[in-house]
Order: C-alpha cells, then sequence, then structure tokens
C-alpha cells in the first residue's frame, strides 16, 4: 500500500476546536453525502456548495494546527490490521475519513489547489 500525503492536514488533538472530533464535522459528512447524490442525479449544486465553506478551516495548510499548535494528521493509513473496536482502528478510521472529504471539499472548490 502507497501511503499518500496530503498538502493539507486535520489536528488530532481531541482538545482543539478544530479537532477530528468535532461534533460539527458530523454536518460535513451528511452534507457530502446530499451533494453526492444530487450530483448522481445531474441536479445543480452550485447553489448548496457555499454552505461547506465553514468546515474548510479544519482543513489547514501547514505542519502545526493553527488553534493548538499540534502538529497534523495528514497521511491517510492503513486500518487492515487493526481490531475494529479499538480505539486507534476508530481514531484512523475517523483521521482518513476527513482526509477523504478533504479531497472531495477540494474537487468542488471548496479547498484551494494550492497552499495559501
Amino acid at each position: 500500500m502507497v501511503l499518500e500525503m496530503a498538502d493539507f492536514g486535520i489536528c488530532e488533538n481531541p482538545d482543539c476546536q478544530l479537532s477530528y472530533r468535532s461534533l460539527s464535522l458530523t454536518a460535513l459528512f451528511s452534507r457530502i453525502n446530499a451533494i453526492s447524490g444530487m450530483e448522481k442525479r445531474k441536479d445543480d449544486v452550485s447553489g448548496i456548495l457555499p454552505h461547506l465553506k465553514p468546515f474548510a478551516l479544519f482543513f489547514q495548510f501547514g505542519i502545526h494546527c493553527s488553534r493548538c499548535g499540534e502538529f497534523l494528521y495528514r497521511v491517510i493509513q492503513p486500518t487492515a490490521d487493526l481490531q475494529t473496536e479499538s480505539e486507534e482502528y476508530i481514531r484512523r478510521s475517523q483521521l482518513n475519513a476527513l482526509l477523504e472529504a478533504g479531497y472531495q471539499l477540494r474537487a468542488w472548490g471548496i479547498l484551494p489547489f494550492d497552499a495559501p
């Protein structure tokens, strides 16, 4: 498996406002799913995409979190060797899902292709 490093990262610090554990991120995934469904039906999503912009602050360009200073999670990591109930499996799965969401936000023009 080749590990690809994103040019953006996610804060791993559970105490940070920009953490991957933030409850506000739940809405991000439901919005992504809704927009993806609309795209599959060939519906116009241009009016809905701006509602994703508030989530962009969770996807940071740099090495350290702008709020807490912790290192950012930037590489999708394998989970196949972990027990699905383990804390590490859950942590990696959540962080990996956010990195994937970041790539989708980039595809929709919410995240820039070049670091600001």
